[in-house]
């Protein structure tokens, strides 16, 4: 189904086809402090479309960026997964771009500095943009950081006050805004004519193929693919020239992108080639995700109301934003999810979004005495599984949701 009401953010084009239409959810960030909050009450509809013409997957309603991100829970560290790959990406950077004298590192996005941090022990000069309050406390914290969105204006900024950036890091961030063509304008203009971007983007292929409807939320505004990922660098003067994948995000691509005249030639032709194949960038390759997205939910709320019945006692674990969104999809209330636990402390104490379901620490999980817990972090599910069995000396089972929900022993 196609419609016009729509003009694409990557290319500006009207040529838009739908891929799920899920109704109207709370945003998935906005936890509250108790009953009588508010913050959650606002919903707005989440309509997956494509652009046929530049092929960017996207949601076609937008809420206003700043109450999306002028105050954020969610902080780089928490895990030990996140940890790891902090230090495995600083490695990675300062074995592949760092040069002495040329070391200047921009990081878009940059949350609490958790990476920035990693980034400064592997040598570089550091600097992070993000539009949240983690930017001015990492700031305080000695990590430099501007609180601001990043775009051409920003970027202009930064040349004037620093110079351009040899190295820029992107992670997480393509997909969050919604000036799009704005903020790749910033890149392109404040990178270093030699310089190198190392863009991580969730990548649309999981999404589709292992049902990750849970990570469509009013945050996650696109939908990364390596065609349209090729298409909109491509049209600021930019190019892949080489890319990899890493385990974040339920499997995310990392690529090095480079200006268009750079030496080094493009390095995206078979991952184009792949896409054709599997057809992930067109809307007749998307034809049965939102009948296996209905399958999902059917089954889970299936599962959950069994175990109700059978006097069983559920909570859940990872109180993060995908979670939120399935919560809220498939209309999981306390009564079939007793609480949430999260080993991030600004979460704890709180009340999930929509489904008002609390947030508490792991120990006060456990003193429910769960006879299953269900990964709502599923990405982090193997760490999730390893804390509870050796530290928290949990025995029962496990549930987890995605892609069809199954029960762990």
């Amino acid at each position: 189904m196609a419609t016009s009401n729509f003009t694409c953010r990557g290319c500006g084009s009207q040529q838009i086809a739908v891929l799920l239409e899920m109704g109207s959810l709370p945003l998935a960030n906005a936890f509250v402090k108790d009953p009588s909050g508010t913050d959650d009450h606002f919903r707005e509809s989440i309509t997956l479309v494509m652009c046929e013409a530049c092929t960017l997957i996207q949601i076609r309603e937008e809420v206003p960026r700043e109450k999306l991100f002028g105050s954020y829970l969610w902080v780089s560290g928490t895990s030990e997964t996140a940890k790891k790959h902090a230090v495995w990406l600083s490695k990675r950077l300062r074995e592949r771009h760092y040069r002495p004298g040329a070391s200047f590192l921009v990081e878009v996005a940059s949350n609490d500095g958790f990476f920035l941090e990693h980034y400064r022990e592997a040598g570089f000069d550091i600097l992070g943009v993000d539009p949240s309050n983690l930017a001015e406390e990492a700031d305080r914290r000695g990590v430099p950081s501007i609180r601001t969105f990043f775009g051409r204006a920003v970027a202009e900024r930064i040349q004037k006050e620093r110079s351009k950036a040899n190295v820029m890091v992107a992670r997480n961030v393509l997909g969050h805004s919604s000036e799009l063509q704005d903020l790749v304008a910033g890149i392109q203009d404040l990178l270093a004519p030699e310089g190198t971007l190392v863009l991580e983007v969730p990548y649309a292929f999981f999404l589709r193929n292992e049902i990750q409807y849970d990570t469509i939320f009013h945050e996650h505004i696109s939908y990364l693919t390596i065609g349209s990922v090729a298409n909109l660098m491509g049209r600021f003067g930019m190019k892949i020239t080489d890319i990899s994948f890493v385990d974040m995000n339920g499997g995310s691509a990392l690529c090095e992108i480079v200006h268009q005249d750079s030496p080094i030639p493009r390095g995206d032709q078979a991952f184009l080639d792949f896409e054709e194949l599997i057809e992930l960038n067109k809307p007749c390759g998307w034809r049965y995700f939102t009948e296996s997205v209905h399958n999902q939910r059917a089954a889970f709320v299936a599962l959950l109301e069994d175990l109700a019945r059978q006097g069983k006692t559920v909570v859940g674990y990872g109180a993060a934003a995908k979670c939120m969104t399935m919560l809220n999809y498939c209309g999981v209330t306390p009564k079939l999810l007793r609480a949430m636990g999260d080993a991030n402390p600004r979460k704890q104490g709180l009340l999930c979004p929509g489904v008002r379901i609390p947030v508490v620490s792991p120990q006060q999980l456990l003193e429910l005495n769960p006879d299953y817990i269900m990964i709502g972090a599923w990405n982090f599910r193997e760490e999730i599984i390893r804390f509870f069995r050796d530290k928290m000396g949990y025995r029962n089972r496990f549930i987890v949701p995605l892609p069809a929900p199954r029960v762990l022993e």
